[in-house]
């Protein structure tokens, strides 16, 4: 059986400083392709450096219709979306490599990830999990509009023991930046969940939601095995809820006519580059 082709695909925003240790611990891979959501700094020389791809694809709200496209442009056999801040671990690797050799009954897979917070992994509390991202490119589609995409697979689904070790969040200061930004475009999933509330339900929400993920991630999920780490990732769980239900009232409750548009709003990996 002949080897399939096998390929990354990952967003970048003024990643240059992460990019070569991403790009020389996935060499082994067939194609890497990232898209530029419009870097400033020289993500685009580093990629070239590497002999990899550098496409240039806008960041928007909707990342079903993005990844659709990324599909497109690489001829490989099997793709997985992982972005400059996500490592294949050895295992997973191994087991890709036995995909690509000796074929699967699966036409995707689940993968395991594990994040960190402040460089410590959350094995409990945090929102380390199975993910779906690695897929035969003929076996998936992107459908619908959110900001979180969502694949839609043709086939059976497997999963695999090997992780994706994911650091997203090296400091508070880095996370709020970042959440900043992701809840401007949450909240277009609040309004087709609860559509335009009223002051009363707005209250029940607001009080209950950011508790019921504080209880989720520190007591169900045993956060407090993740000593002060995941202590503090609760907190900010709770703070963060209470940011992006506020951000919900202001736009459809309040109304507010001062809402940034979203091509206004400043960027939140500034901050990474330092």
């Amino acid at each position: 059986m002949s080897r399939k082709i096998f390929a990354l695909i990952g967003s970048v925003l003024n990643e240059e400083a992460a990019l070569p240790a991403f790009l020389e611990a996935h060499a082994w891979a067939d194609d890497i392709i990232m898209l530029d959501s419009g870097s400033t700094d020289n993500s685009a020389e580093v990629t070239r450096k590497y002999k990899r791809t550098l496409l240039h694809k806008p960041l928007e709200a909707n990342h079903n219709k993005r990844s659709a496209w990324a599909i497109q442009q690489t001829i490989a056999d099997w793709v997985l979306f992982i972005d400059p801040d996500e490592f294949i671990s050895a295992e997973l690797k191994k087991e890709i490599l036995s995909i690509l050799e000796h074929g699967s009954e699966y036409v995707a897979f689940e993968l395991p990830r594990v994040n960190f917070f402040m460089n410590k992994p959350l094995r409990h509390g945090g929102w380390s999990g199975n993910g779906l991202k690695m897929f035969r490119r003929d076996k998936v589609r992107f459908e619908g509009d959110s900001y979180h995409e969502r694949p839609i697979i043709d086939g059976k689904i497997g999963q695999l023991k090997g992780e994706v070790l994911h650091y997203p969040n090296p400091n508070i200061h880095w996370i709020t930046q970042k959440f900043n930004f992701i809840s401007e475009f949450d909240q277009k999933d609040y309004f087709d969940q609860y559509g335009e509330l009223s002051e009363k339900k707005l209250r029940w929400l607001l009080f209950t939601k950011p508790f019921k993920n504080f209880w989720k991630s520190y007591i169900k999920k045993q956060g407090y095995k993740d000593g002060i780490h995941g202590l503090i990732y609760a907190a900010m769980i709770w703070a963060f809820d209470v940011i992006r239900i506020c951000k919900y009232a202001e736009r459809y409750i309040v109304k507010n006519p001062d809402i940034l548009p979203a091509d206004k709003l400043p960027d939140p990996w500034e901050c990474r580059k330092r």
